[in-house]
């Protein structure tokens, strides 16, 4: 069967009309895992805002899943260590110095993939997570949450 005009603009036609309506359909869909309050949380976010609720229960939104914040880890600060001496030019220095903690919970229920998830607490209400779980196999399920911060 050959191709004919016609047939060339009707499938070009249908063609532009889906993928201006696919990106509108999806976009219709809300995702609530980034609200305003949620991400107004993490533009402050230390250790010192997750250190009270050690202990405490997250529930995860839409999921049959309760989380138990266990730890609260902050990270090693830099090296002091002489470095190797460096040839070419030498990179400038930043203004910026680099922190970062991470959360440790514990899960119950089903266990979740390593992706996003809208933690809830009553005491500290809604923020998004970016979850990596342990591993398989682990009973009950840990999951670990990263923060790398420029202060």
């Amino acid at each position: 069967m050959s191709l004919t005009r016609r047939r060339f603009i009707e499938t070009a036609s249908l063609s532009l009309l889906a993928s201006a309506v696919l990106p509108a359909a999806l976009a219709s869909q809300k995702d609530q895992t980034f609200n305003s309050d949620g991400l107004a949380l993490l533009d402050s976010v230390s250790t010192q805002t997750f250190e009270p609720y050690i202990g405490e229960r997250f529930q995860v939104s839409g999921a049959y899943v309760s989380l138990i914040l266990l730890s609260v880890t902050a990270a090693p600060g830099p090296s002091q260590a002489t470095k190797p001496p460096m040839v070419g030019r030498l990179p400038k220095p930043s203004q910026q110095a680099l922190t970062g903690f991470s959360l440790r919970f514990r899960g119950s229920g089903t266990s979740l993939k390593q992706g996003t998830y809208k933690l809830e607490n009553p005491s500290l209400g809604s923020i998004p997570l970016f979850l990596v779980p342990s591993g398989p196999g682990v009973s009950p399920p840990r999951y670990t949450a990263v923060f790398n911060l420029l202060s």
